[in-house]
This record gives C-alpha cells, structure tokens and sequence, in this order.
C-alpha cells in the first residue's frame, strides 16, 4: 500500500518546489520505480511497456513517440480482454498503473498529480510494498 498521507505530503513538496514540467518528471520516475518493484504481475505487453517507459523517464533515452505506442498497445492489450472499462485483477490494475507512465508531457495543470493519485489506487492492488513505496519517496 501507499500510504496516503505520506504521498499527499509528498505531492505537495514536490509541487511546491519544482515547475510543472519537473514535477511531471519526479512523478513520472516515481511511478516507474514503483511499478519495477512488481513487474512480475505484468503480462508481456505491460512489461515491453514499462521498459519503454523506464527507458523514457530512468534512462533519459527514447522518444515521446514509444510510450504513445506503448499507450496504445496497452489499450489494445485491456480491450482484447473486454476490459478497457472494468478493472477484475490484479493484471487489470498493473497494467492501468503502467498506462500512467505513458504520458511524456501533463494533460493538464493537475495532471501529474492525479494521475499519481489514480495510479496509487492500481498500485495497491498488486501487492503490499509500503516499505519500498515509503522509500522511494524519500529518495
């Protein structure tokens, strides 16, 4: 679990102190830390997704372009199991929580910081990693 106290207090350092660009890109590594911690739940679509992502944010390499296709792959991947609207296991939830990092550049002004929030809610769903979560928001 993610504890919601201390991702709110989190959430508000980081967008107190950074631009909103910097803020989408802490939250953005975040997430991806998180999600290595249980890749294992990923089918192969997630997991190709992922590594796209990490690439992306961790690595500092690939292109905006690879997580709109890893995006859309993974739409792909929920709807060919009918379930692009009903979320009814923990791969379901895993890969919901990979489509957050798939986002190169904020939606919106609040963007990042929902999208974090939404990706708690999949995120919990997989496993208990409150003491690495609780890390590597400290980190």
């Amino acid at each position: 679990m993610i504890a919601r106290n201390e991702l709110e207090i989190y959430l508000a350092k980081v967008t107190q102190k950074f631009s909103a660009t910097e803020v989408h890109m802490i939250l953005m590594r975040f997430m991806c830390r998180c999600l290595l911690l249980a890749q294992g739940l990923l089918p192969e679509t997630g997991r190709n997704a992922l590594n796209s992502a990490t690439t992306f944010w961790l690595d500092g390499q690939g292109r905006a372009a690879d997580l709109l296709t890893a995006r859309i792959d993974c739409w792909n991947y929920l709807d060919s199991k009918h379930r692009s609207t009903d979320i009814k296991d923990r791969e379901d939830a895993a890969m919901r929580a990979v489509i957050c990092v798939l986002y190169a550049e904020p939606q919106s002004d609040d963007f990042s910081a929902e999208t974090v929030r939404w990706f708690a809610d999949m995120f919990d769903r997989l496993g208990d990693y409150s003491n690495e979560t609780a890390q590597l928001m400290k980190d």
